[in-house]
């Protein structure tokens, strides 16, 4: 079984290996067994075919109600016009190549609002120091674009994102200084700077700022909330727990997580799960405690809620366990 490391992502030396976009061809189905899965169990599915790490993902049902999950993106930009994207159904267990395309690599992360998925900033490729962007793009998962949007107030990646209430909240993890004092840039590269994206208005607006750093940290909206945990603050890891109501522009700081560091978040079944280099850990919002959950065999780039049969389900996709031309990049899914 390979080790969980979600933070070899980080490890730019090494080269990651995909095939030519010419020769993508979808992957044959995979047949769902009839038995039962059991509870708190990872189960490895279809590998995607862009095997880069850095990418990002987002998740919706189709017209059908068949669920899909979309990733964009990932390192060294695809050769300057951007990967395809990927989509995959979770009913038949395939990945397919989209037309649209998008180069990012370590965005603001993925959300949900309408029939569109909302991702911001990032870097268009692996570089040094690092070249971030504030570019918005909307995929319209219906008809396979990418939409233009007014771009966020600062040059960032790295960071997180939610929807609550038609609204996208982003917290960028890092600030690009590298044309400081331009403006969007910023004199130092962590942030704790927030924004609320409105798309009604195509606008951003400022908001409180988040009590502690969260590069690269998890992210999930539950009851109306949008909860951050752990990350870096600069490359020092943390393990706090913010959580952001919207309603009164306010922060609070829940219990910890019980390790900190790079990490990626879903809400499932009234729970907030962080998958970490530590562990998988399940929040629950009413007892304000962590409880420690089964951990996927792989590190991925992201984590997703889908249904499956008519029961809730995350899904990890992207590859951040490694790079090397021996290493799948699986997905995986979990029964809670």
């Amino acid at each position: 079984m390979k080790r969980f490391d979600l933070l070899s992502a980080t490890a730019l030396v090494v080269v990651a290996a995909c095939s030519s976009d010419d020769s993508l061809t979808e992957p044959a189905s995979v047949q769902t067994p009839a038995f039962a899965v059991a509870s708190n169990t990872w189960t490895v599915k279809a590998a995607s075919q862009i095997g880069v790490f850095g990418s990002s993902a987002g998740a919706a049902p189709n017209a059908a109600g068949e669920w899909f999950v979309y990733k964009f993106g990932g390192r060294d930009g695809g050769g300057g016009t951007g990967w395809p994207v990927e989509a995959y159904n979770v009913a038949t267990n395939t990945w397919t190549i989209k037309s649209a395309r998008v180069g990012v690599f370590n965005s603001n992360g993925v959300a949900k609002i309408g029939s569109r998925l909302y991702f911001s900033g990032g870097s268009p490729e692996v570089a040094s120091p690092s070249t971030y962007t504030n570019a918005v793009l909307a995929y319209d998962y219906t008809h396979d674009r990418m939409i233009q949007l007014a771009r966020l107030p600062i040059v960032s990646g790295e960071g997180l994102s939610g929807a609550i209430n038609g609204k996208l909240y982003v917290l960028p993890g890092v600030c690009s200084g590298e044309a400081y004092p331009n403006p969007g840039y910023c004199a130092e590269d962590r942030t704790r700077r927030f924004y609320r994206y409105d798309p009604a208005t195509d606008t951003w607006m400022p908001r409180t700022a988040s009590p502690h750093y969260h590069r690269r940290g998890a992210a999930g909206v539950l009851g109306g909330k949008l909860y951050v945990a752990a990350g870096f603050n600069d490359f020092t890891a943390v393990a706090n727990l913010d959580v952001y109501d919207p309603a009164t522009n306010t922060w609070k700081s829940l219990a910890p997580l019980p390790t900190g560091g790079g990490a990626k978040g879903a809400v499932l079944g009234g729970r907030f799960y962080v998958l970490s280099a530590g562990g998988t850990y399940a929040y629950n919002p009413t007892t304000n405690a962590w409880t420690q959950r089964a951990s996927p065999s792989e590190g991925h780039d992201d984590v997703v809620t889908v249904r499956l049969n008519g029961s809730a389900r995350l899904m990890a996709v992207g590859d951040s366990h490694g790079a090397e031309s021996d290493v799948p990049n699986d997905s995986e899914m979990y029964t809670p």
